[in-house]
C-alpha cells in the first residue's frame, strides 16, 4: 500500500539519525515503559519535513488521508514514531486546516482507548502540541468536549482532559466565560484518582490556573485537600507559594 511505503520511508529517515546513547538515555528516563530509536528532537523534526517535501505527500494523499497517516504513526512501536505523528498533526495538518475537532476528536480518543498512548511523554506532547492548539481554534465547544474525557477509564485520556489546557489555564476566563469553572470541574473528577499521573496532571493544571485565579484555586485545594497526594498538592501550590514568598521578601 502507498501509505505503508511512505511510513517505511519516514521510519528509515528516523533510524538513519538514531544514536545508541540517546536511545539508552531516553529509555532509562522513561523507566523503560516505551522503546526509543534514539533520534533527537531536532532530527525528528528535520526528518519529518524533509520526508513530507521530498515524498510529495501533498500530491499523493488527500488531507484526510494525511491525517490517517499521521494517526497511524501513533500505532507504531517507537516513541519517536509517535512524536513524529504529533509533529505531523501540529506543524503540518493543523496549520493547513486539515483537522476538525467535531470530526476528529473521536479518532484522537481512540488512540488512548486502544492503548497507543501509554506514557506521560507522548501523552503530554500530544496534549500541549495538538489538543491545546485545537481547543484554541475550536473555542468553548471544543474545550467542553475535551473536558468530558475526565470521566474516561483510561488514565492517560483522563490526564489529557486537564493537561490539554495547561497553556491556556493562565489566562483563566479570558479564554471564554466559564473557562475557570470548567477546568475546576475537570480537576474535581481527576483529583479523586490516586494514580500518580492523574495526581500530577491535576496539580499541573491547578498550578497554571492559579496564575489567573489564585483564590479560586486555593478554595478548590481546601475543599479537596484529602484527595490530593503529596506530589499533586505540591504541584498545585507551587506558584501560589512562590508568590507568597516573593511578597514576604519584598
Amino acid at each position: 500500500m502507498k501509505t505503508a511505503r511512505l511510513t517505511q520511508n519516514l521510519q528509515a529517515r528516523l533510524e538513519e539519525r538514531a544514536n545508541p546513547k540517546t536511545k539508552a538515555w531516553w529509555e532509562a528516563y522513561l523507566k523503560h515503559v516505551i522503546p526509543f530509536r534514539g533520534t533527537k528532537m531536532a532530527d525528528i523534526r528535520y526528518a519529518l519535513h524533509e520526508w513530507y517535501r521530498e515524498e510529495g505527500i501533498v500530491g499523493q494523499l488527500s488531507p484526510d488521508e494525511q491525517l490517517s497517516l499521521g494517526l497511524a504513526l501513533f500505532r507504531e512501536e517507537y516513541a519517536e514514531d509517535k512524536i513524529t505523528g504529533i509533529l505531523f498533526l501540529q506543524e503540518i495538518l493543523l496549520p493547513a486546516g486539515a483537522i476538525a475537532w467535531e470530526r476528529d476528536l473521536a479518532r484522537f480518543a481512540e488512540l488512548f482507548q486502544e492503548g497507543w498512548i501509554y506514557d506521560w511523554n507522548v501523552c503530554d506532547w500530544f496534549c500541549v502540541k495538538v489538543l491545546g492548539p485545537l481547543i484554541e481554534i475550536g473555542g468553548e465547544a471544543c474545550a467542553r468536549a475535551v473536558s468530558e474525557w475526565r470521566g474516561a477509564e483510561n488514565v492517560w485520556q483522563r490526564r489529557a482532559a486537564g493537561v490539554a489546557f495547561v497553556n491556556l489555564a493562565g489566562r483563566g476566563d479570558e479564554n471564554f466565560a466559564g473557562f475557570t469553572e470548567l477546568l475546576l470541574e475537570t480537576c474535581a473528577v481527576t483529583v479523586l484518582h490516586r494514580e500518580r499521573f492523574s495526581q500530577t496532571g491535576t496539580g499541573w493544571v491547578l498550578r497554571e490556573l492559579s496564575v489567573a485565579e489564585p483564590e479560586r484555586v486555593e478554595s478548590f485545594i481546601e475543599e479537596y485537600l484529602c484527595e490530593f497526594s503529596s506530589v499533586g498538592l505540591n504541584s498545585a501550590l507551587e506558584k501560589i507559594r512562590q508568590k507568597r514568598l516573593k511578597h514576604a521578601r519584598s
